[in-house]
């Protein structure tokens, strides 16, 4: 029986169909989907006040050698909880994590501490910078140096790197410092026993993150630490 010209034509086409169909599949095949990584952001410390007497404290009932101190920190991007972490003169004495922006730590009385945030989620963690307070009381012995407030500039024309401190003592003693200047985490310059506030500028690289970390002596040997970071203009 021979074919009529239609049903030619219709397999033809059912065929071509089939055919675009199959390669077409092999064409579009879907590219693996890459995840999008954010690491958080660094949180900002607002409580207790760097380099000063702390004001926003409870007492601890029952024990006249400790004060219920409040902290409080400002939201960093990406951030899903937050390490706190607390030292005095190098020693840790509190670390945990919170889900909201605010702590209480009953700590002694009459102690200089430094602290920190890091700011966490699945993808990373970031640390903020050093903050240090003295606590409520009369100090046991010799107060520890306050955390140095630390400020870099970047001078735009020469791409040098200007570094320049601030440090205090509740006993007002004289005080030394050991500096380290960091590129990307590799140290690049090292000083001890500083008795100025400021360093020679120092030649930096195009959006680098340089990292400076001052630790701030007294005449007892009590020390602090404090750092600072920021990325070099393009």
């Amino acid at each position: 029986m021979k074919m009529t010209k239609s049903i030619i034509i219709n397999a033809i086409l059912v065929l071509s169909s089939l055919l675009f169909s199959c390669s077409g599949g092999s064409d579009s095949a879907k590219e693996p989907i890459v995840k999008e990584v954010n690491p958080p952001t660094k949180a900002i410390g607002i409580l207790p006040v760097n380099g000063e007497p702390c004001s926003d404290y409870e007492a601890v009932s029952g024990n006249d050698a400790q004060v219920s101190i409040s902290f409080s920190w400002q939201e960093a991007e990406y951030a899903q909880n937050y390490e706190l972490v607390v030292n005095e003169g190098g020693n840790e004495v509190f670390r945990n994590i919170f889900n909201a922006l605010v702590a209480k730590v009953t700590l002694n009385r009459g102690k200089v501490y430094t602290w920190n945030i890091i700011s966490k989620n699945s993808d990373g963690q970031t640390n903020s910078d050093s903050m240090s307070f003295a606590a409520p009381g009369t100090p046991v012995g010799n107060y520890v140096p306050y955390a140095a407030e630390i400020a870099i500039i970047f001078d735009v024309t020469t791409a040098d790197l200007n570094t320049s401190w601030i440090g205090k003592d509740e006993d007002g003693d004289v005080l030394t410092y050991d500096v380290v200047v960091k590129e990307e985490g590799e140290t690049i310059a090292e000083f001890t026993d500083l008795t100025v506030d400021t360093l020679d500028p120092i030649a930096t690289s195009p959006n680098m993150l340089y990292t400076v970390q001052v630790i701030s002596k007294d005449v007892s040997g009590n020390y602090s630490i404090s750092e600072f970071s920021a990325i070099s203009p393009e």
